[in-house]
């Protein structure tokens, strides 16, 4: 990594949160696997990973809804709710078979850690099978906390997840990061007063480059070099 890039990043930075699901980690196959048991419970067919990258990004309750509207069935909000919990009870029994970090994901983080830079996830998944998979990835530590969908009354886009995490870290909101991969990110962190930055390959059916945020990555090795970029952008 270069020296000069770590300077500029630490002069304008001391906490990097992370998005989980399509920006960290493909988990697109153990969340697909989880949704067709429950659809299947039903008597309905499955889903595919793709279809669950589309459905994925606003919580469980959201990708259960939009898994049985794929077969025509609109659930009221208990039945929703109700198989919402099927699918966790399947999914937190094994959220890690499939589930790999995307590249350059571990080297980088390590470096943030080497850097002192404290490192959260902020994600609409819920907060158990969050660090389950974190831990099993040996990604947490050097990550040190999470905030899921349950871990607060409020979650992404609202502003408000992301600076509840922040408080919970100890952390100053002015010095602090987002990167994540959809317009959901880019909102909270807008809205939390933090700079964005998307990867241009997570699970949105809109293209990165649209959302608004203030950097695009295609490969996680040039967070960096993104980073020291923004830390010479005035505020």
């Amino acid at each position: 990594m270069d020296t000069d890039i770590d300077k500029l990043i630490a002069t304008r930075f001391d906490t990097v949160l992370y998005d989980l699901d399509g920006t960290l980690i493909d988990s697109a196959k153990d969340m697909e696997v989880a949704v067709s048991h429950v659809l299947s419970d039903h008597g309905l067919p499955p889903v595919s990973d793709e279809d669950v990258r589309v459905f994925m990004g606003q919580g469980s309750k959201v990708t259960m809804g939009k898994a049985f509207a794929k077969h025509g069935k609109v659930l009221d909000e208990s039945a929703l709710s109700a198989v919402t919990r099927e699918f966790v009870r399947y999914y937190e029994a094994d959220p890690v078979s499939h589930t790999t970090a995307f590249a350059g994901v571990s080297e980088v983080v390590a470096h943030f850690a080497r850097l002192g830079l404290k490192q959260g996830v902020c994600t609409n998944k819920f907060e158990k099978p969050s660090r389950m998979i974190l831990e099993h990835l040996k990604l947490m530590p050097p990550i040190s906390d999470v905030a899921g969908a349950d871990s607060f009354p409020v979650r992404k886009p609202d502003p408000r997840h992301i600076l509840m995490l922040l408080e919970r870290m100890g952390c100053d909101p002015t010095r602090a990061v987002m990167i994540g991969d959809s317009i959901h990110d880019a909102e909270a962190a807008r809205g939390a007063g933090l700079p964005a930055v998307l990867v241009s390959w997570g699970y949105t059916t809109r293209p990165a480059s649209e959302l608004g945020a203030d950097a695009v990555i295609d490969r996680f090795d040039a967070l960096p070099a993104t980073l020291g970029k923004l830390a010479t952008v005035a505020r």
